[in-house]
């Protein structure tokens, strides 16, 4: 890596033209790291998702909220974290793979846009959190917390 930043947080409300705005911050961090092309574009592609899952399932209609957006790296890695604190209604939960449904695709791109999406409901919020392997660096393995 070069002069690029190696961690990067904003909070942004959960409107649809911040959403826009959160991946245009998302490229900029992106685009100075140690990342081939291919990979840029498929993280950009699952955080797009994310954001966009956040802003309009997370809040109920006309409420206001916000998405944190919190991108960091790893020897071997680029990560993405997006966060909400709102409830996701049922009717929101991915369609499953291979489904025909019209809808609920988001995770769906997620999974096969990066190397990892796990996905956290919990009542205070939901985080989606992505990782990319970085080419040419080997894999570290995760260390649990304590």
């Amino acid at each position: 890596m070069t002069d690029a930043v190696e961690f990067a947080r904003a909070v942004h409300p959960a409107r649809v033209d911040e959403a826009q705005r959160m991946r245009h911050e998302a490229r900029d961090w992106l685009a100075g790291l140690d990342l081939d092309q291919e990979a840029r574009e498929r993280v950009l592609m699952a955080v797009a998702e994310a954001v966009e899952n956040a802003v309009e399932h997370a809040y109920p209609q006309g409420a206001e909220g916000t998405v944190e957006l919190t991108l960091w790296c790893e020897e071997d890695s680029v990560n993405v974290r997006v966060t909400d604190h709102g409830t996701w209604s049922d009717a929101s939960e991915p369609a499953a793979p291979g489904s025909d449904a019209p809808r609920g695709r988001g995770f769906v791109i997620m999974q096969r846009s990066v190397d990892s999406v796990a996905v956290r409901h919990t009542p205070g919020g939901t985080t989606v959190a992505l990782r990319q392997h970085r080419a040419g660096v080997e894999p570290v393995e995760p260390v649990e917390p304590v």
